[in-house]
């Protein structure tokens, strides 16, 4: 049986809080980049703190997918064009432009895009409490 790591959907309410789940919950607390690349970087087991294989259980999804959802996209692109290169700012201004329309993809969708990326990695998405 692979070893199980779970997070709570009420403690991933915003993509801030959702990296502080992952620095508890699969880094034991040690510090990590906190950002979707570093987060990928975790799942590949690079850091050197996970089993090559495990299960990722996330609680309570229906409330990570309803705070990480497009007020929270919206929020997160608005960062990043801030901080973004000339070279993505018009892909990054576009996919604020649909978000501000409640189309595309969102935060949480991000996140399971590339948690499902890693072969290493089982997913479970459960809507309650366990």
């Amino acid at each position: 049986m692979k070893p199980e790591f779970v997070l709570d959907g009420h403690r991933t309410t915003t993509l801030e809080a959702f990296y502080s789940e992952i620095g508890q919950v699969l880094l034991a607390g040690q510090p990590w980049g906190e950002s979707l690349d570093d987060f990928d970087e975790i799942l590949s087991s690079n850091y050197g703190l996970l089993p090559p294989t495990f299960r990722l259980a996330w609680c309570n999804v229906n409330a990570a997918r309803t705070a990480l959802g497009y007020s929270e996209t919206v929020r997160q692109l608005i960062q990043q064009l801030r901080d973004c290169p000339p070279t993505v700012l018009i892909k990054t201004a576009w996919a604020l432009r649909s978000a501000l329309r409640e189309q595309g993809p969102t935060v949480y969708d991000w996140i399971v895009e590339r948690i499902r990326k890693h072969p290493n990695v089982d997913l479970i998405l459960i809507e309650f409490d366990q």
